[in-house]
C-alpha cells in the first residue's frame, strides 16, 4: 500500500476500506478494523495466503491513516463547543442544567 501519509485522498480511501460511514467513534473504528482483520486472517480466509496478507496490509494501512487523522483532529475546549460535541443524551441534559441551574423542580 502506498503510505503517502495523511491527506484528504488517503483518509477517504481508508474510510472506504474500513467501510466507515458518516460519524464513527474511535471504538467503532477499532471494532471495524478488528472485524476485517479477523475476516481476512489467512486461517479464516478462503483465498490464497498472499491475497489475505495483501488485504490485511491494506486494512492495517487504512487503520493507521484513520488513527493519524483522529490524532491530528483539533479538539476545542471552549465550554460551548464541549457541550456541542458530547453525545446527544448528555448534551441535552447539560444544556437543560445550564439553562435552569440547580432548580429543585429540575432535580439533582
Amino acid at each position: 500500500m502506498n503510505n503517502e501519509g495523511l491527506s484528504t485522498k488517503n483518509v477517504i480511501k481508508a474510510a472506504e476500506i474500513l467501510s466507515l460511514r458518516g460519524r464513527e467513534s474511535l471504538t467503532a473504528v477499532k471494532n471495524k478494523y478488528r472485524q476485517l482483520v479477523k475476516e481476512w486472517h489467512p486461517d479464516q480466509c478462503e483465498k490464497t495466503a498472499e491475497n489475505c496478507e495483501a488485504k490485511i496490509e491494506e486494512i492495517t494501512w487504512a487503520y493507521e491513516i484513520i488513527k493519524e487523522y483522529c490524532d491530528n483532529y483539533l479538539y476545542s475546549f471552549a465550554e460551548d463547543e464541549i457541550i456541542d460535541n458530547l453525545p446527544r443524551k448528555i448534551r441535552n441534559r447539560e444544556k437543560l442544567r445550564k439553562q435552569f441551574g440547580s432548580d429543585p423542580l429540575w432535580g439533582k
